[in-house]
């Protein structure tokens, strides 16, 4: 009964993000927990010079895919040559769908072309895009790899391939930069599918086996959203507040992630870690300006001095659902009014230069619409 309650919550959650477990645990051993990273002088440049290869997340019809993979972690990662890793990016909706409904892809396309209702899975996709980062890679020459969403899925599995490889890149020519990472294990808590599924499982809904964490011999990066559902679920679930602060977190902060700066994360919001090859991982949590809850009530116009009173009548109900927060002198701050980010003006640089309209969430989705419209996928 477990399993089939997490089985309907991937399908939930993950399917409104465009993709997510179950199954048979194959576990293999854990590698010993990383070490905090000894003090530095002060902060360095992230990632590796070169090329910037990165990946998007799930191909959703109306999603301004190549300019947001060029933008991912473009104000982290400057000065990067940048090229896009292509893979499939299936879609949750469209494994399962059509495997429920034989023929119900075609039906889609028939009157919304590119609707995505059937197509590869993403356990499929990951199949696909590992190779061709690895061949990029060795084509292109040292840099960091970029991955939002399920294209960390693929950066997870790039690792795991490269970790003992004689003829992997030496470490100091290659890093890995992940947002909202579906498999993320970080500093200050875990995804969902960790969360939910055992190490080895087969999550149903996705064609996807859940992997061990990796020893990689480079240095990684992990961009979190406070409160994303996917990167960033509650310890705790039967805290339903959380729940649904985490579910409506992922509309806003998930990809929205992917285009924020180094200016929004509090110093407590950044965690190093050393693991047992001497690499690097660092974890930056990165507020929102108000909670996921109470962010909607922005775009309705409600004034900001409300704003801040429902978040703070609402924070230690959601707060409670994360153990993080148990100690109040070591728990990172979720919620900056003053720093934190708002996604739909983080997200606008990038859908204007797509779609054009205008900056606010509502102008942004009918134009992304529109121009679906007008531009139909051809074939």
């Amino acid at each position: 009964m477990k399993r089939i309650r997490a089985f309907c919550a991937a399908l939930t959650t993950l399917g409104a993000a465009g993709y997510l477990g179950l199954g048979i645990a194959v576990a293999d051993e854990p590698p010993p927990p990383p070490k905090p990273a000894p003090p530095s002088d002060g902060p360095s440049p992230l990632g590796t010079p070169g090329r910037g290869y990165a990946l998007g997340g799930a191909h959703v019809l109306g999603i301004p895919y190549d300019e947001y993979i060029m933008r991912t972690g473009a104000d982290w990662f400057p000065g990067l040559d940048r090229q896009i890793v292509d893979y499939p990016a299936g879609q949750v909706q469209g494994h399962t769908l059509e495997r429920l409904f034989p023929g119900i892809g075609e039906f889609g396309d028939r009157y919304v072309p590119g609707l995505g209702l059937d197509g590869p899975s993403v356990g499929e996709s990951v199949d696909v895009g590992t190779p061709n980062v690895i061949n990029a890679i060795r084509e292109g020459g040292q840099g960091t790899v970029i991955g939002l969403s399920e294209g960390a899925m693929v950066l997870n599995d790039v690792q795991a391939k490269l970790a003992y490889d004689p003829a992997a890149p030496p470490p100091n020519e290659l890093s890995f930069a992940m947002y909202g990472d579906p498999v993320a294990r970080h500093a200050f808590g875990e995804s969902f599918l960790t969360q939910m599924f055992p190490v080895g499982s087969v999550v149903p809904s996705l064609d996807y086996r859940i992997p061990p964490p990796v020893e990689s011999q480079y240095d990684t990066y992990q961009f979190i959203s406070a409160y994303d559902s996917i990167a960033d679920w509650p310890d705790r679930p039967d805290n339903w507040i959380s729940v649904a602060n985490a579910i409506v977190g992922l509309a806003t902060g998930h990809t929205a992630v992917a285009f924020t700066d180094p200016s929004m994360v509090p110093p407590q919001n950044i965690r190093t870690t050393v693991n047992s090859r001497g690499a690097k991982t660092t974890s930056f949590m990165i507020p929102e300006e108000h909670l996921p809850l109470v962010l909607p009530f922005k775009y309705l116009g409600v004034d900001q001095e409300t704003l801040i009173k429902l978040d703070a009548v609402l924070k230690p109900y959601v707060d409670a659902g994360y153990s993080r927060h148990d100690n109040p002198l070591t728990a990172p701050i979720t919620v900056d009014p003053v720093n934190g980010y708002d996604p739909a003006e983080v997200t606008a640089p990038a859908t204007q230069a797509a779609f054009g309209g205008g900056a606010d969430p509502v102008s942004q989705l009918l134009a992304g619409m529109q121009y679906v419209l007008n531009n139909p996928p051809q074939g």
